[in-house]
């Protein structure tokens, strides 16, 4: 069984691996990856420097600071990943794969992981099936591309909590005098994982709540409980020593982190018809319901529902603990989102823990439903051939939507709404993350000489980057608000101050957030896109994903 666990394991990652690398050249490059790509090269030169003896040089305040201060408020455990995959493959490896490549082979191990462990847990269907759905949900595929902090988090969230689940669950034998100890060695491997869950990014601090209140409710020893605490001073001494931008002073550079999240800086959610700040308590929940395949979600309920013993109904219905942990990460993800002072942006990408969670769930409940039409209709349903077919029945609307929609899964939506076109006429945010922009680099190749170009405030250092990378001509200037700048202003990027009014050429994405009448900044916007003429359109379903504009005469 273990052998086999393995191999399926080993298998599932693999597979995951060849998706993601084969698709990642139309995978567009999202806002946010630009400058933690150019965070990765920083940090790897660093090391470059480390390795090669030149600690002096390393550490030289100059060379220190430009090479840890760019996005310091993020801890860089996955800058070491991605370093790591950069260096390996820049040289045979186009961009943007190769600064993918670190991130792409965490996210198919998390899935080789997830499916080894199930396999030997619940069994093969629940297994296949909740990595199979995993990879069905057409958002998730697409956020497991990218060279930013969401997937990896979602990755480190779930191994560390199957860890977790097996430290926890070594208990010793009942008069034993260790029932009383705490267990140093499961301490450090649990508080290991928690140091590498907040050195990926600082929403790994609900792992604390959850899994302090599942040992509430399913491991409440006094050895337990020790066990917890002492993790989590191990957890802190990790994450200190794995962050060299804090070293200098810990206490410091950690209350700075935390304050920066807790009093950060203003963003807007376009929801239903309208722009928030403060988003509404029931956006979390309803989001995981519309951007969720709706067969899969439904398994997930089922799964969850149903997920008891039989001893369990006896004693009032408590759920399974391994249904209960799962169901209980779902919720304090979306539970935290719903009701704490931190509201929720770009739609899904906080979330994607939860996502996991469901898709561990639905394998539960699509082991459920088997077993209960095998009963029903007997001999027929007993054979692979039979499981195949079904798994691939209940999952192949996802499946069928991601390809359609391949690259621009992120303006998936469900059944629950009737996809993107639904979600338009509900109003809801069609697109985001400026993950349209690849579409337009061969119509922006052909631009005149010298254009300027204008794309919505924070996303131009996406075009830089395809400039830097041979994917745009180096000629095209783009343009940024009086008084901002960019990282990669040192290296000559053609840029140059002004506003919409000043552009020849304006690439629109319709993120309904950026795109709307409820600001004056936004409805210039507007205008544009309805008078200037159109040079190149993006569309998915029937809905306007972005456009390209020339200057009005």
């Amino acid at each position: 069984m273990r052998s086999k666990a393995i191999i399926a394991g080993t298998v599932s990652g693999l597979i995951t691996f060849v998706l993601l690398a084969a698709t990642s050249a139309g995978v567009g490059v999202v806002w946010d990856e630009p400058i933690y790509i150019e965070a990765t090269e920083r940090a790897a030169r660093w090391f470059g420097l480390i390795f090669s003896g030149q600690f002096g040089q390393a550490f030289e305040q100059y060379t220190f600071g430009t090479s840890w201060g760019l996005v310091h408020e993020h801890p860089p455990f996955f800058r070491y990943v991605n370093a790591l995959g950069w260096a390996l493959t820049r040289d045979w490896l186009p961009a943007p794969l190769h600064h993918r490549f670190g991130s792409i082979a965490v996210a198919a191990l998390a899935v080789g992981v997830l499916v080894t462990v199930i396999w030997r847990m619940r069994g093969p269907r629940t297994a296949l099936f909740a990595g199979a759905a995993l990879l069905s949900m057409p958002r998730i595929f697409f956020h497991m591309h990218l060279t930013v902090l969401d997937f990896p988090l979602a990755a480190m969230w779930i191994v560390g909590t199957l860890v977790f689940y097996h430290e926890v669950s070594k208990t010793p034998p009942v008069g034993s005098a260790s029932v009383w100890r705490p267990s140093l060695h499961s301490a450090f491997v649990i508080g290991t994982w928690i140091g590498l869950g907040l050195l990926t990014k600082i929403n790994a601090a609900l792992l604390l709540p959850f899994w302090g209140l599942w040992l509430l409710l399913y491991r409440r020893t006094w050895r337990m409980i020790t066990t917890f605490a002492l993790s989590l001073l191990i957890g802190l001494a990790v994450l200190i020593a794995g962050w060299p931008w804090i070293w200098g002073d810990p206490a410091a550079g950690l209350w700075n982190w935390v304050q920066f999240f807790r009093v950060h800086f203003e963003i807007r959610q376009w929801f239903a018809g309208q722009l928030y700040v403060d988003t509404p308590w029931t956006l979390p929940f309803v989001l995981v319901l519309i951007t969720t395949p709706l067969l899969v979600w439904l398994m997930g309920l089922i799964g969850a529902v149903i997920g008891r013993r039989r001893a369990d109904f006896r004693r009032g219905g408590v759920l399974d603990e391994w249904i209960g942990l799962h169901l209980l990460g779902l919720v304090v993800v979306v539970g935290y989102y719903a009701f704490s002072p931190t509201p929720i942006h770009d739609q899904d990408r906080l979330m994607l823990p939860a996502f996991v969670h469901l898709a561990i769930l639905s394998g539960e409940g699509f082991n459920r439903l088997w077993g209960w039409l095998s009963v029903r209709l007997g001999r027929p349903l007993r054979g692979t051939v039979a499981q195949t077919s079904l798994a691939i029945l209940l999952l192949l609307p996802g499946i069928v939507q991601n390809v359609r929609l391949h690259p621009y899964q992120l303006a998936y939506y469900g059944e629950a709404v009737s996809g993107v076109r639904g979600a338009a006429r509900l109003d809801m945010e069609t697109i985001y993350f400026a993950s349209t922009y690849v579409h337009f680099l061969p119509t922006l190749n052909q631009l005149p000489a010298n254009a300027l170009v204008w794309v919505m405030p924070n996303s131009w250092d996406v075009l830089y980057y395809y400039q830097r990378v041979g994917l745009l001509r180096t000629d095209l200037v783009i343009l940024r608000p009086p008084g901002w700048g960019s990282f990669y202003d040192d290296q000559g990027v053609p840029s140059q101050q002004g506003t919409l009014a000043d552009a020849d050429f304006a690439l629109i994405e319709r993120r309904q957030t950026t795109f709307n009448d409820e600001l004056l900044e936004h409805v210039i916007q507007l205008t544009w896109a309805a008078n200037a003429p159109e040079l190149d359109r993006l569309s998915r379903n029937g809905v306007v994903l972005a456009t390209l504009h020339r200057r009005p005469e």
